[in-house]
């Protein structure tokens, strides 16, 4: 994971406005909070800009190794795999090129349904928390779950954070074992569900260490971390 000296604390609070997301506090600590954001009573300890100069490409150079690393280990699942259950030829018998071709293009549509399944999991668990998600896009592919105006505890930020790539791991990894071909199939969605989760796993490096009690709005390109002031 990146490693980043967090920035000087600022004053600015979120906007009275904002709607404090969490289904898992008491109703005194609640009010706390709610009587905090609307009369301004919070302060700044941490933001993060993924998408800022200075930190893009780092973020770049993480992904394309994540992929890299993911792939290579998913490939070795699948190897394994095949031996232990003395699976066949890959895709079966038939034409070398047909069968190549096949595996090429069941990647490629894999790595692509992979981008919305990454952000609908991102949307289910904010919907779980009580939230409510805002897909966008980015281009040249970029798709991306937000929740604008919401504030989320610190545990909830880290749960909506982290679901894609645990979830979408394991599930790979179960897939790959119980059917090799499979596996085979969707190995570059599966190593592209890793590399996407760059700024999901840079989030939660940071995001761990803030106390229990933060709060957290995410920015779409990003997030703010608030504290009682």
């Amino acid at each position: 994971m990146v490693e980043a000296s967090p920035p000087a604390p600022r004053t600015d609070a979120p906007n009275e406005s904002a709607r404090l997301v969490t289904r898992f506090v008491t109703r005194r600590r609640r009010s706390v909070l709610v009587e905090a954001i609307q009369r301004r009573g919070l302060r700044v300890v941490e933001s993060l800009d993924l998408l800022a100069e200075d930190g893009l490409r780092r973020l770049a150079t993480q992904s394309f190794w994540l992929l890299v690393g993911s792939g290579i280990a998913y490939t070795g699942l699948d190897v394994a795999a095949r031996s232990v259950h003395g699976a066949g030829p890959l895709l079966g018998g038939g034409s070398p090129l047909l069968r190549g071709a096949t595996l090429l293009l069941a990647n490629a549509a894999a790595y692509i349904i992979m981008l919305p399944v990454h952000e609908a999991l991102h949307a289910s668990t904010i919907l779980v928390l009580g939230g409510r998600p805002r897909f966008g896009l980015k281009l040249p592919l970029a798709v991306y779950c937000t929740a604008p105006g919401q504030l989320f505890t610190r545990n909830g930020y880290l749960a909506i954070a982290a679901t894609p790539v645990v979830v979408l791991t394991l599930a790979g990894a179960v897939a790959t074992w119980v059917a090799p071909d499979l596996g085979a199939c969707i190995l570059l969605g599966l190593a592209g569900n890793i590399s996407g989760a760059v700024a999901d796993l840079w989030a939660i490096a940071r995001i761990r260490h803030l106390p229990a009690t933060a709060l957290i709005e995410d920015t779409a390109t990003g997030y703010s971390a608030y504290t009682l002031a």
